[in-house]
């Protein structure tokens, strides 16, 4: 049976392309939930139906790639094909790529992060000229039992959703971000579907917020926004615990923190943590 390529027709083809992701990225360690990203991309003035582009054989979905954009930067995504059908890869990038390149959309910083374990998608874009430029180790552990708060001196409120104005505002007073990067930190956020937040108060005053998803087909949880009050980082191994069992209590089986977030070593020893994965940032400029 041939195969036909299409590009974005309508909103069912959003649905046809997380369904994918699911399906292809399962199996592949420590993959993320997805993003809201391309739900986004959609209803902005760059998005044009050729960043998305579906291979069928039949009426099966057997492979699809896209990317998101804004100005000269493009988020490329990796061509997610069924097992069988990689020969068609290079013909999915062409396409995207191609045009992500093109005078008429003007890409020319391009990026995408994996993980390090994602072995066969590094070396498909080294392969298509694509540099690590940078590598972000992520602790974690997997979550088999219920962490202990007794003793915690501060109460907590848990919500469903991320205000992303309440972490912001613990980043300032800390004074750990300056202003470029709470614009780029607000956009990703935005694009995030955090399944919940916890705040932390010490009396009536918020001392920290963390920003957890958590993908139910793998049971793999990240913590993606955290903030703690300088003041207050003697209460964060126990601020911690509450996150993991709140995590494990939906269903999380593992869950990873960016090491950045948590460089004490004492604190990543009493509760169990260790380098699992790495985000990998690939960049090619054009």
């Amino acid at each position: 049976m041939s195969i036909t390529y299409k590009y974005f027709e309508g909103e069912k083809d959003l649905d046809v392309q997380y369904d994918f992701w699911r399906k292809t990225t399962s199996t592949l360690p420590f993959a993320w939930k997805p993003t809201m990203s391309p739900i986004i991309f959609k209803e902005q003035k760059e998005f044009d139906p050729r960043s998305r582009c579906f291979a069928y054989e039949g009426d099966d979905l057997i492979g699809y790639m896209s990317f998101t954009g804004k100005g000269d930067f493009v988020s490329l995504g990796y061509p997610w094909v069924l097992s069988g059908y990689e020969g068609i890869q290079d013909e999915l990038f062409e396409r995207v790529y191609g045009f992500a390149v093109s005078n008429e959309y003007g890409g020319r910083i391009l990026a995408q992060r994996f993980r390090e374990q994602w072995e066969n998608q590094i070396l498909y874009f080294e392969g298509k000229g694509f540099e690590i430029t940078n590598e972000s180790k992520l602790i974690g552990r997997y979550l088999s039992n219920v962490e202990s708060t007794e003793g915690i001196e501060v109460s907590w409120k848990i919500s469903n959703e991320f205000i992303f104005e309440d972490w912001h505002s613990i980043m300032e007073e800390n004074d750990e971000v300056n202003e470029v990067q709470i614009k780029m930190l607000k956009e990703y956020y935005s694009s995030v579907d955090f399944d919940f937040s916890i705040s932390f108060f010490n009396e009536e005053q918020m001392i920290g917020v963390m920003g957890v998803t958590l993908r139910e087909d793998t049971k793999y949880s990240e913590v993606l926004s955290f903030g703690i009050l300088q003041e207050f980082k003697s209460h964060k191994g126990k601020m911690i615990c509450v996150l993991m069992n709140e995590a494990r209590s939906r269903g999380a089986e593992t869950i990873t923190f960016h090491a950045s977030d948590i460089p004490e070593e004492d604190i990543q020893k009493e509760l169990g943590l260790s380098e699992l994965t790495k985000d990998v940032m690939m960049v090619k400029e054009v």
